[in-house]
């Protein structure tokens, strides 16, 4: 059993995406302020073009913000895929597997009355032997499936601290462009 999620992968490509979303919002700010700053106008139309950045720019973060979350939902919904896919296979091979042990139960018992009392004695041997296995495969079955759960809600855990993230990102954006208005407001 291989479970294919490298988790450590795509955080660190979450993380990369979350510091240049970031690092873009920073920049254009500072790249606005520089621009209305430096350009010969007079200083209504520069405070004009400060509030018409600074919408533009909390647009421009808002979308960042949106296109994110849309691919952290597709994300999710990938990884809860592919938890369910490994929980049906896993499923299916222990109903396999369970059907097997009957069918070899059923030829053991079978064997066991045609051949006589030494036959029965090994054909008990193997019963024992055989609930052994199917309860062996059980605890395997719901192994498998615990840790599947776990794996599903420790995504869900990652994706909620990465939609949190993505909200203060945001938040932070729009916080630094009203500044930049207010602080503009007040030089004027």
């Amino acid at each position: 059993m291989i479970f294919d999620f490298d988790f450590g992968r795509k955080e660190r490509e979450r993380y990369l995406r979350e510091e240049r979303a970031r690092k873009f919002a920073l920049g254009a700010v500072i790249g606005a302020a520089a621009g209305v700053l430096f350009a010969p106008q007079s200083g209504r139309k520069t405070r004009e073009d400060i509030a018409d950045r600074s919408r533009e720019l909390a647009e421009n973060a808002k979308d960042t913000a949106l296109d994110a979350a849309d691919e952290l939902s597709i994300r999710a919904y990938e990884a809860q895929q592919a938890v369910q896919d490994t929980y049906d296979d896993l499923k299916l091979r222990a109903a396999i597997k369970a059907d097997e042990v009957r069918d070899d139960a059923e030829i053991a018992k079978a064997k066991a009355k045609a051949i006589g009392q030494i036959v029965r004695e090994e054909g008990a041997n193997v019963k024992v032997e055989l609930k052994d296995s199917a309860k062996a495969i059980g605890d395997a079955a719901k192994e498998v499936g615990d840790e599947a759960k776990d794996q599903a809600e420790a995504t869900k855990d990652q994706l909620e601290d990465s939609a949190d993230k993505i909200a203060k990102a945001a938040k932070d954006a729009e916080k630094k462009s009203e500044k930049v208005v207010k602080d503009e407001k007040k030089d004027k």
